[in-house]
């Protein structure tokens, strides 16, 4: 029971969450609800995942599409009235809010109740088993996609390395009545899964190549065991192309070469999972394997210009390019660390530097041609921002990969692999059909996971 003066504890502890938030205007959702995880939604669209937590007593939330929206009854209740924790009124709106929704008590929990949800284990109240649930994912049983579309083989899809990492769901489409059973590919972060990529050969294109949940922050990336330091990391675009790129290229020990799949267009906050990956297992060399197109290498020079590498020096690692394409045309900005000094220097060095990225950028290119131009140069305290306007030409595009990776001193530790057809799956089939290779005889093979801890 509630105390007169009640604490925060109590708040977390004896209030049934579920119920609070159907007063709250939240629903239950019957279909993907169980007695450990209730799942509830409110007009607005918003969900969220409730459980118990068995160690502390308390009952909290997640939001499975965006991973910031978490906490418990006091985190939900400060975030609606958007209350001053740092001041006793706000305090005080929190403790007046929640004391008129158990003004009679009759919301305290009732532990025997036949609705009151399950307590789990502190190691299981996790917002990666949650997501797991909200998903409802299912054992990889079903190959069809994978490899009668994909040329996948049963060897590429059963190593170690993507054991865990591919799964199946089956949707029902409502108009149509068509079901369909996806491929999926769970994007994670630091908090766990947030979000799946699903693809299949509907004809339909039922949410094919749709992501379902927050991929801000989160990339599909293959196993690797703790403490083991891989020689390689690939980064790209899809998951089909890390796959197909592991069978075209095979590293010689399972776990040599790390997998990372963005799930498209890189994200604004992406790189920074992806840069503490990399500062956590510190592998010798990064390989960026995107698409043979003009989008993929500006890509490539987004992921040149600001990952942080082991060897790299702090003056390198603080040049950044960056890159961002309009119809016709690109726009170049590369960040200069210039040590305090003489200003007369300093615009000295920024204009040789400018007049180096200009005579690369149009080498080849006549007067009277479509050239690489140069805007002014901000200055903000040792930083100074050279900006150039290019045409969508590849030749340029390459040009800027290279200085990208040679002003960096990324020359030994990137590099880039680019297939000849439009991505890595192309580059498999068109390999298949060089070497006269047949279609996999087996289909829906079972891919059984090995005896191993794996970790994100």
């Amino acid at each position: 029971m509630l105390t007169n003066k009640p604490q925060l504890a109590d708040y977390k502890q004896q209030i049934d969450l579920v119920q609070f938030l159907e007063s709250e205007g939240f629903a239950k959702d019957r279909r993907r609800s169980t007695r450990r995880w209730p799942v509830l939604e409110n007009a607005e669209g918003r969900k969220l995942i409730i459980g118990h937590n068995q160690n502390t007593r308390e009952y909290f939330y997640f939001n499975p599409e965006d991973s910031r929206d978490k906490g418990t009854i006091v985190d939900y209740v400060v975030g609606k009235l958007n209350a001053d924790t740092s001041s006793k009124e706000g305090w005080q709106q929190l403790h007046e809010y929640i004391g008129r929704y158990t003004g009679d008590l009759s919301h305290v929990v009732n532990t025997q109740s036949v609705n009151a949800v399950e307590s789990q284990p502190a190691k299981e109240a996790t917002r990666s088993k949650a997501m797991s649930h909200f998903f409802r994912l299912d054992p990889l049983t079903n190959t069809d996609y994978l490899m009668e579309k994909r040329g996948l083989t049963v060897d590429t899809i059963g190593n170690r390395a993507f054991i865990g990492k591919i799964f199946n769901k089956t949707f029902v489409s409502n108009k149509t009545g068509e079901m369909v059973i996806n491929t999926v590919f769970p994007m994670e972060s630091e908090q766990g899964t947030t979000a799946i990529l699903l693809k299949n050969d509907s004809p339909t294109g039922l949410v094919n190549g749709h992501t379902w949940g927050e991929r801000l922050e989160s990339i599909w990336v293959s196993n690797l065991p703790k403490g083991h330091q891989p020689k390689e990391m690939l980064i790209c675009e899809s998951p089909i192309d890390a796959l197909s790129y592991h069978q075209l290229h095979p590293p010689k020990e399972p776990y040599d070469r790390l997998y990372v799949a963005t799930g498209g267009q890189p994200s604004s906050l992406q790189p920074l999972t992806v840069q503490r990956l990399i500062d956590r297992v510190k592998p010798e060399q990064v390989i960026l394997a995107h698409d043979n197109d003009n989008s993929g290498i500006r890509f490539n020079i987004g992921w040149a210009g600001r990952l942080q590498l082991p060897g790299q020096t702090i003056d390198q690692a603080d040049q950044r390019f960056s890159i961002n394409h309009h119809k016709h045309s690109n726009t170049l900005s590369i960040d200069v660390y210039v040590p305090p000094g003489n200003e007369v220097q300093r615009n000295n060095r920024l204009e040789a530097l400018q007049e180096q990225v200009l005579t690369a950028l149009n080498r080849g290119y006549t007067p009277d041609m479509n050239r690489a131009t140069a805007a002014a140069t901000v200055h903000e305290g040792n930083h100074s921002l050279l900006t150039i306007h290019l045409p969508n030409h590849r030749p340029m595009l390459t040009r800027i990969e290279k200085l990208a990776i040679e002003w960096r001193g990324l020359t030994d530790k990137l590099v880039i692999k680019r297939p000849f057809n439009k991505d890595w799956n192309d580059e498999l089939q068109a390999q298949m059909n060089k070497n006269d290779v047949t279609k996999p005889a087996q289909k829906n093979a079972t891919v059984k996971a090995p005896k191993q801890k794996v970790s994100y």
